[in-house]
């Protein structure tokens, strides 16, 4: 049975080229779609760095721990390493589709993914109210 996973990417290099990359990565696991435009900005624990960051939707048939195994497969494989300056990309879990509206990840939440402006823009941009989000 497929479900539906609501993705935070990121990336600090030059351009927006690995965050494409990462969605062309991720249609190897089932259905994309960028909900939102692929957005450029600072980054919000670290303004300094900025970030390009884009938000999409996976439906596929993986349960949360194989997903999360997954997207670790694809930072790797496109050059995330962890502790170096840089962020060839990251792959966040924000929240998993059910019974058609969004139920908050509770990693997500502890991270307070939601309450980062570039998230909350991303959400607004694609028709998410962070408040409508159920946290399970």
């Amino acid at each position: 049975m497929a479900r539906r996973w609501l993705l935070l990417l990121g990336s600090t290099l030059a351009d927006d080229a690995r965050v494409r990359a990462a969605l062309v990565a991720l249609g190897e696991l089932g259905a994309v779609r960028l909900l939102a435009p692929i957005r450029h900005g600072p980054g919000s624990r670290d303004p300094r760095r900025s970030y390009f960051n884009a938000l999409a939707e996976l439906e596929c048939a993986l349960g949360r721990d194989q997903l999360v195994a997954a997207l670790k497969a694809v930072e790797h494989a496109l050059g995330r390493r962890r502790g170096q300056a840089e962020v060839a990309i990251d792959i966040d879990l924000l929240a998993c589709g059910q019974a058609g509206s969004w139920h908050a990840d509770a990693h997500a939440l502890d991270k307070g993914e939601f309450a980062q402006p570039h998230t909350l823009a991303l959400l607004q941009a694609a028709g998410i109210a962070p408040e409508g989000l159920a946290r399970d």
